[in-house]
C-alpha cells in the first residue's frame, strides 16, 4: 500500500510538471521529483528538505561536492553519485553555452583600474558569485569576454583549463579573471589568494599572461596580484 500511495504522489507531481513547467515547483518539490530517477521505492520529499535546508538552495545542493552531499543523513552513495552527475553534466552544456557568450566591448587596458571599473560594472548587482574571463590582444584591446562559472552567494567554482581554452579560442595572449562577493567586501581569501597564484603560473607555462584577479565587493574592489606584489615589496 505504500508504494501505491508514492506511486500516486510522484505522479501527481509529473503532471504539475508537465501542465505548468518548473516554475510550479519548490526548490525542495524539484529536488524531490529528481531523486524519484535513483531512489525508486521511497518518499524523497524528507531528503529533499534535509538537501536543501542544509545547503541553502537548489542550485547549491546540485554545486555541493560529493563530500558535501555525504554529510546529509539518509543520502546514499548511489544517490551522491546521481546529482554529481547531474552536476557536470549541466557544466558540460554551460560550456558549450558559454562558447556563444562572447561580448567584444570597447575597451582598452591602461592600468588596474580600467579592470575594477569593467568588473565593478559587471558584477556588482549580481545576487550570486559569478567568475569571468576577459581576454587582451596585443595592443591592450579587450576582445572576448566569458562567464566561467557561476555559484551561489557565498562560493563560485570553475575549471582552469577552461581558461586556457578560452583565451587560445580568443586568439589572445593576455587575460585577467574577476569574480564578486555578492554579501561580503571585497577582501580576498586565502584560497582566492592562492588559487589566483597557482592560475598565474600554469597560464605562464602556457605562455599565456594573467595580469589581474578582481574581486568585487560590497565596498568597491581589490586586485589580488597588485596586493601581492606590494606585499612582496615590502
Amino acid at each position: 500500500m505504500a508504494e501505491n500511495i508514492h506511486a500516486g504522489h510522484r505522479q501527481r507531481l509529473k503532471d504539475i510538471f508537465a501542465s505548468d513547467g518548473i516554475t510550479a515547483l519548490t526548490d525542495a518539490r524539484a529536488l524531490e521529483m529528481l531523486l524519484f530517477y535513483v531512489i525508486p521505492r521511497s518518499d524523497t520529499y524528507p531528503l529533499a528538505c534535509r538537501l536543501v535546508d542544509t545547503f541553502g538552495s537548489l542550485r547549491a545542493v546540485l554545486s555541493a561536492s560529493p563530500e558535501e552531499l555525504k554529510t546529509v543523513n539518509g543520502f546514499g552513495d548511489s544517490a551522491v553519485l546521481f546529482l554529481d552527475f547531474v552536476h557536470q553534466l549541466y557544466e558540460r552544456l554551460a560550456e558549450d553555452e558559454l562558447r556563444q557568450y562572447q561580448t567584444p566591448e570597447e575597451m582598452r587596458y591602461n592600468s588596474p583600474e580600467d579592470l575594477c571599473r569593467y568588473f565593478q560594472d559587471k558584477l556588482s548587482r549580481c545576487p550570486i558569485e559569478q567568475a569571468w574571463l576577459v581576454c587582451f590582444d596585443n595592443d591592450m584591446y579587450l576582445r572576448r569576454a566569458y562567464l566561467l562559472g557561476e555559484g551561489n552567494e557565498a562560493k563560485v567554482t570553475f575549471n582552469p583549463q577552461n581558461v586556457i581554452k578560452f583565451v587560445r579560442e580568443s586568439e589572445c595572449t593576455f587575460c585577467a579573471i574577476g569574480h564578486n562577493h555578492p554579501t561580503e567586501g571585497s577582501l580576498p581569501s586565502q584560497l582566492d589568494r592562492s588559487s589566483t597564484m597557482q592560475l598565474k603560473a600554469m597560464l605562464r607555462g602556457e605562455g599565456i599572461v594573467l595580469m589581474e584577479h578582481v574581486v568585487v565587493g560590497n565596498d568597491g574592489t581589490t586586485c589580488i596580484l597588485a596586493e601581492e606584489i606590494e606585499h612582496m615589496l615590502r
